[in-house]
């Protein structure tokens, strides 16, 4: 059984550790001998179109976002291994949660390697309480690399329903952005488990 999103669990030291994250398992859509989401969640958990604009669109345009924490933190083994990072560098590590009609829908985070930032991306550092795809998807030297699906896990500091995270390059520099389906999303959107 899922437990209710507590948001101080989210700003936690546990909540942005690498041993956390680590715990995810990651797969690409459709791999076989996996658990799958429904079609409707495929939709969402596949679509390469900017996820701020889907949930302003669901949410009538009450959409905010919400900075939970920033910081340079060593990111998690898998997480270095798809940036092309080694284990010991760090990445600056931001994580907010997407609200839509005052409700947590979206827990997400984003690993920004140094030299990313160094190439040109610097903005990225001051976004706020903006939501990162308002100048992912208006930038058009972005690119979407790779995108995995991970199923709820028990474990996680987080109760989500589904996840998703993609590459994306910038400027041909790489970050990685994690987004994981909260509980209230899926009562609003009435999706299945």
């Amino acid at each position: 059984m899922r437990h209710v999103l507590d948001l101080q669990q989210l700003t936690s030291q546990q909540a942005a550790s690498r041993q956390e994250w680590g715990k995810l398992n990651w797969m690409r859509p459709h791999t076989p001998g996996q658990i799958h989401p429904d079609e409707e969640w495929l939709d969402w958990l596949t679509d390469a179109s900017s996820l701020t604009r889907r949930l302003r669109q669901v949410s009538q345009q009450h959409f905010h976002v919400q900075l939970l924490q920033q910081k340079l933190l060593k990111p998690a083994l898998n997480e270095c291994r798809l940036l092309g990072m080694a284990t010991q560098e760090y990445a600056l590590v931001r994580q907010v949660v997407l609200h839509g009609l005052n409700q947590p829908w979206v827990f997400a985070r984003t690993v920004i390697p140094l030299p990313t930032l160094r190439q040109g991306n610097r903005h990225l550092m001051l976004l706020g309480n903006r939501s990162l795809g308002s100048v992912l998807f208006k930038n058009t030297h972005t690119q979407r690399t790779s995108q995995e699906i991970t199923p709820y896990h028990a474990d996680f500091c987080a109760p989500f329903v589904w996840g998703r995270r993609s590459t994306f390059e910038i400027r041909q520099a790489p970050l990685l952005v994690t987004e994981l389906f909260l509980e209230p999303f899926r009562q609003h959107l009435q999706l299945q488990f």
